[in-house]
Order: C-alpha cells, then structure tokens, then sequence
C-alpha cells in the first residue's frame, strides 16, 4: 500500500484525468466505482480492479478497511482527505474511487430468456434505473442502440448501482438485425398501442424494447417487434417515464414467470 501526498503524483494526475474524462475512460477502456457499494459489486463480480484509491480517515471505516483488504497492497494508494475531494466524482466524498477495466459485451444468444433492448435513451439515470430493473428482475442481457447515452457514463454507473457488473451488456447494436435474429419475442412498449402489457405473455424468451424519452422507438425497430403493447394508465397522465415504464414492463415478466 502506497502513501500520496502531492498532487503531481503521477498516478494521482492518472486518477484525476479518468475521474474527470470520459474520452480518457473510453480511449483506456477503463472505468471509474466511486464509493464502496460500487467497488464492492465489481469484486463480487470476481472481477478485479486495476487500482484503488482511498483517502486515509475513510480507512477507519470498518466496510472501506474490508474492501482494501481484498484488493493487492501494490494496487492500493492512500491519499489526504483534501486530495481526495479532487478525484471525488460526487458532492459528498466517498472515500473510495476505483479504476477497472470496462467489461466487454458480448453477443446475446438468439434464444436469450429475458432482455432489454434501449433504442435512443439519451438521459443517463434513465439507462442506469433500467439497467438497475434489469439486473433486479434477472435479465442475462442489455442491448443499447448507437444514440443511447453511453453506459459507462459516471451518472450511469451511479444510477444503476452496481447492476453493470451483473449484466451483458452491448453498445452501438443495430437494433432492426438484432430483433431480426432473435427467435423469441420481441414486445416494443409504445403509447399508442391497443394492446395492453397485461395480455401479452412474456413467460418465454422475451426483449422488451423501449425507445426514447420524446420521440419513443423509430418506426423500423417497432416494425420488427412481435408486438406493440401499452402500458394502461387509467389516470389523467399521457405517459410515463422510459425508465418507469421499461421497469414495470420487466416486473409484468417476473410476474408472469413466478405465476406458472
């Protein structure tokens, strides 16, 4: 375990520039846990981080002490109170910030028991809540069109706390090849359909689609689903929020699996 105490440090400017950079996580591959839950999630993923970073009065908190415990001493650096408020990618300081290599997707299988598919989610906390859905309601896959905000994003990963590292998830898909492939059945949630959620069995292979925050999915991508279905809403609302109705679609598929 290292001590740092200046900021020109190398690896403490190393640091700085991921927590601050997405073109630097991207061009490195690298993505930045800060705080304990996040850094926790990954090694319990049997990942390992690439190093670690945490200020010397968190290491008296008993969950922090743990977490370095399981981390190689070579990797850990020790750092003040007031130079980790530099790195902190949050108001309130964490104590812990870690640099990992971002997981690599790979290919759904065509027969995949449960996936979500994002075409054009451009806010970041509405892909992390339903990335978070999906990973509480046991779907294997996420599946992200080129448009959607990107999911390594720092808002993202706080947003879906913890849920990446428990999930496949792929980025940049053409989403109309994708469904074309895809054997099972693809419901693409839509305001305007007549047919409710409710009636649409979602017990077998499944992709729920859901499309973006204004203009939802793009006629192409509804065009190559199995069905259209809404979600009733007997109040006075016109719709509902990507990530509400993306996470209600998941549960009604829980639901339905537990029933049979």
């Amino acid at each position: 375990m290292k001590a740092v105490t200046s900021r020109d440090n190398a690896a403490f400017k190393a640091m700085a520039k991921l927590a601050a950079s997405t073109s630097e996580r991207k061009r490195r591959g690298l993505t930045v846990l800060d705080g304990a839950h996040l850094v926790a999630a990954f090694l319990d993923s049997g990942r390992e981080v690439d190093s670690l970073m945490v200020s010397a009065p968190a290491l008296q908190r008993p969950e922090i002490e743990r977490l370095v415990d399981r981390v190689p001493g070579s990797r850990v650096t020790v750092v003040s109170e007031a130079l980790f408020k530099v790195l902190s990618t949050v108001d309130s300081a964490t104590g812990m910030i870690a640099a990992a290599e971002t997981p690599a997707g790979h290919s759904v299988p065509p027969d995949a028991d449960l996936v979500l598919v994002l075409e054009g989610i451009q806010d970041p906390g509405n892909v992390g809540t339903l990335l978070r859905s999906a990973a509480a309601a046991g779907a294997g896959h996420a599946v992200l069109s080129k448009d959607c905000a990107f999911a390594w994003s720092l808002k993202t990963i706080r947003a879906a706390m913890g849920a990446h590292f428990a999930l496949n998830i792929i980025e940049g898909i053409d989403l109309v090849a994708f469904l074309e492939s895809f054997r099972g059945t693809a419901v693409a949630l839509t305001g305007e359909s007549k047919r409710s959620l409710y009636d649409v069995d979602l017990r077998g292979p499944v992709a729920l689609l859901v499309g973006n925050e204004g203009s939802g999915l793009t006629p192409e991508v509804r065009g190559h689903a199995t069905f259209t279905a809404s979600i009733p809403m007997p109040g006075k609302m016109e719709s509902l929020n990507a990530g509400v109705a993306g996470s209600l679609a998941l549960f009604e598929a829980v639901r339905q699996r537990r029933s049979r």
